[in-house]
């Protein structure tokens, strides 16, 4: 009997890592996942231990594979989260752990930065906003508040990077998950030394950048004792999460976007020409030497709903948990039929501060137009609808309005019928959601595929992938959303100008309790 070829797609993201095994049809045939914590000790501190990602990666590769006997593995292709930092020694043993891209201290080192013609140069070579989540900044704000650090640092790299040492003892990174760093040019895929002499670091200390399809075979001999197969499988080297999210949803070229929407959310579409925006509002990284992906990535998505959730409808969860019904369910249920617009309430979702459109990290959230007779769930219509004007308003940044003929959605809202009218509403353009759940992981897949000449170009994967399901626009509830959308604009537009302010205040009232506790 012919043995079924299997290929591992491997997704390292902020809470979890997965491995998901696919056949040649592109269907999901095995998976594993390994959780692990965020560390947040201190305001803005948001890191991760990288030798338990490097642990959960054994693992969940020996998992998906112990449940596929007498299958072939073809190769194992990475996916992993962008803007990742983590500073080693001479010896290239870890200084620091890793700082995630949610990591929001340094802020002020972006501020200075961001409004700067330095800033806009930076900007132009690298596709890279200025704001807190990128290594740049990271390393401007470790090499002024922590100099010592500084000095004792060697090396420079990023998740993926640590991890290809471990696993071949060499420090690489693919073009797409350099082109996040904010010191990579994006237009000659090397280094920018412009860049790396005012940050005083050198090209010795960076690892290697690579395609995406490079492979390797030679595992070091503690990564082979740690993995339980016998088989010689090779390694591709793969991409960002965010780019490859697109090829395994099939949005490839300018007329289809890709929306995810998990505890973030990001709309991107791939171009074969890096697309910059006039006043820095988007990114532009690299998929590989002739593609692009051009969008914008929001801090606040489905994690905001979870906040709503918990902290304005305790009453409805504790009761859903009482009678063992899911307590999200129990929420949408009851906010089904609170009209579009919520009752003339609008809700600005920048509790976590922002990436796009904003950039500013000191954003806040607020809901206008708040009046005696709201309730608790216009507050959580308003919530939703928020969110998805945020993505509308990124949606608009990336392109005309007229470019985009087709979304393709995934994530965790998807689950949620209410939530995905909202956002086919809201946006004003039908969604399609493909059948597979793991398209980052699916996307790395693709690149393994090209790089052992299954396919000849990306855009031949969009062939394999399968939609399931397609939601229309109600077209009365998007004429009310186009009536609010240029509302909600204005209304952020006005109160960004108060961000600093509250943020000072915000530090000054701490220091006061702090002041207060120990006179007490």
């Amino acid at each position: 009997m012919e043995k079924i070829m299997i290929a591992v797609g491997v997704d390292i993201g902020t809470t979890q890592t997965k491995a998901v095994a696919f056949n040649e049809q592109a269907e999901e045939v095995a998976t594993a996942y390994f959780h692990y914590p965020l560390i947040q000790e201190i305001q803005g501190m948001a890191e991760q231990d990288q030798e338990l990602i490097v642990h959960a990666v054994y693992t969940v590769i020996n998992e998906v594979i112990q449940q596929l006997p007498a299958q072939t593995i073809q190769f194992i292709s990475f996916s992993t989260a962008m803007h990742s930092l983590i500073l080693l020694d001479k010896n290239k043993k870890p200084l620091t752990r890793m700082f995630t891209w949610a990591d929001t201290r340094a802020v002020n080192e972006a501020e200075k930065l961001k409004a700067t013609e330095k800033g806009r140069v930076i900007y132009e070579r690298t596709g890279t906003p200025i704001h807190p989540m990128t290594p740049l900044i990271k390393i401007n704000w470790l090499k002024n508040e922590f100099p010592d650090l500084f000095e004792q640092a060697v090396y420079f790299v990023g998740i993926k990077d640590y991890l290809f040492y471990e696993l071949f003892a060499e420090l690489v990174s693919d073009y797409s998950t350099a082109s996040g760093t904010g010191y990579f040019d994006i237009h000659r895929f090397q280094w920018s030394e412009p860049i790396l002499e005012e940050l005083g670091i050198q090209e010795e200390q960076l690892p290697r950048v690579a395609p995406a399809t490079t492979q390797f075979t030679k595992l070091t001999e503690q990564a082979r004792t740690r993995f339980h197969f016998d088989q010689e499988i090779p390694f591709i080297l793969g991409g960002a999460d965010g780019p490859l999210s697109n090829l395994g949803l099939g949005a490839f070229g300018e007329t289809t976007a890709a929306l995810t929407v998990g505890t973030s959310g990001a709309l991107r579409f791939i171009s074969n020409r890096p697309k910059l925006h006039p006043t820095m509002e988007t990114f532009c990284y690299v998929l590989d030497q002739t593609h692009w992906v051009i969008g914008g990535a929001t801090s606040n998505g489905a994690g905001i709903f979870d906040w709503a959730v918990h902290t304005l409808m305790q009453d409805v969860v504790q009761r859903a948990k009482e009678q063992g019904e899911d307590p999200y369910q129990a929420v949408l249920s009851e906010i089904a039929f609170v009209p579009p617009g919520a009752n003339g309430l609008i809700f600005q979702p920048y509790l976590l501060g922002e990436r796009a459109p904003l950039w500013d990290a000191e954003a806040f959230g607020s809901f206008i137009g708040l009046q005696r007779w709201h309730t608790e769930k216009d507050m959580m219509r308003a919530v939703l609808e928020g969110v998805c004007f945020n993505l509308k308003r990124i949606l608009r940044g990336i392109c005309p309005p007229d470019q985009v003929i087709e979304l393709r959605a995934t994530g965790g809202f998807a689950q949620s019928v209410l939530f995905r009218q909202i956002m086919a509403d809201v946006l004003g353009q039908p969604i399609r959601f493909p059948k597979v759940k793991e398209a980052s992981a699916l996307g790395a897949v693709i690149l393994g595929w090209q790089s052992q000449g299954r396919i000849e170009t990306l855009g031949e994967a969009s062939a394999y992938i399968e939609l399931a399901q397609q939601v229309a626009v109600q077209k009365k509830a998007s004429r009310i959303y186009n009536k609010i959308y240029p509302l909600f604009v204005s209304t952020q537009q006005e109160l960004s100008r108060y961000s600093q302010l509250f943020a000072e205040l915000r530090e000054d009232l701490s220091i006061e309790m702090i002041d207060e506790e120990g006179e007490s």
